[in-house]
C-alpha cells in the first residue's frame, strides 16, 4: 500500500474497543479528581503496560512494528506506584504477541492511552503530582509529542497490508489488550486494601 492509501485499520479498531472505550471514558469522564481515583489509575495502567510490554519484548516482529516497542513505559510507572507507596497488582493473564496484527492491536492501545494521558497531567499536578513526584508516567507517556507519536503510528496502519486473518487477529488483540479491565482490577484490590 502506498502512503496516501487509508485501509481503514483505524477505525476498525475503533469499532472494536469501542464498548470497552466507552466503559474508560466512563469512568474517567471528569478526568482524576481525587487521590483515590488516581492511584486506582496508576495501579491499572501499571497492570496493562508491564503485561503489554513483556508480550512485546519478546515478540518476533517485522521492521515496521518493532520501532514501537522502543519505549520501556513500566518503569515510569514502577517510579510513580513507589512515590505513593503501592505495590503493583498481582500479574494478569499474560497478553500474548505472535505476529504483526497482533502487535498493531495492542500497539493501537497503547499509543492510544499516551492521547489520553495528555488530558489526565493537569489533574495529577492538580493533586500535588509531578515528575519525580508520583506523575512521571502521565508527563511522559502524554508528553508533548504524543499526539506526533499517534501521526505516525496511525501512518503505520494505513501502511500495513493485513490479509483477512491478519486483520481478524488485529482486532482481536487490541480488543483483549484494552486496559478498562485492568483498572476494574486495581479498583478491586484497591478496596480490598483498605484504600
Amino acid at each position: 500500500m502506498t502512503a496516501a492509501a487509508d485501509n481503514g485499520y483505524r477505525d476498525r479498531l475503533r469499532g472494536a474497543t469501542g464498548t470497552a472505550h466507552v466503559r474508560l471514558d466512563a469512568r474517567f469522564a471528569q478526568g482524576i479528581r481525587e487521590a483515590r481515583q488516581y492511584r486506582v489509575y496508576l495501579l491499572g495502567m501499571h497492570a496493562f503496560v508491564a503485561n503489554a510490554e513483556r508480550a512485546l519484548a519478546t515478540a518476533t516482529l517485522g521492521p515496521a512494528w518493532h520501532a514501537w516497542r522502543g519505549i520501556a513505559r513500566t518503569p515510569w510507572l514502577d517510579e510513580d506506584l513507589t512515590a505513593l507507596s503501592l505495590a503493583p497488582l498481582a500479574a494478569g493473564p499474560a497478553l500474548s504477541v505472535a505476529n504483526d496484527a497482533d502487535a498493531a492491536g495492542l500497539l493501537y492501545v497503547i499509543e492510544g492511552s499516551a492521547l489520553g494521558a495528555t488530558q489526565l497531567v493537569g489533574d495529577a499536578r492538580a493533586l500535588g503530582h509531578e515528575p519525580g513526584a508520583g506523575a512521571t508516567f502521565l508527563h511522559r507517556h502524554g508528553g508533548f509529542g504524543a499526539g506526533k507519536r499517534w501521526r505516525a503510528f496511525v501512518q503505520c496502519l494505513e501502511d500495513a497490508d493485513f490479509d483477512t486473518a491478519g486483520e481478524r487477529a488485529m482486532l482481536e488483540a487490541a480488543a483483549r489488550a484494552f486496559a478498562e479491565h485492568e483498572f476494574h482490577r486495581a479498583d478491586l484490590a484497591h478496596a480490598a486494601s483498605g484504600g
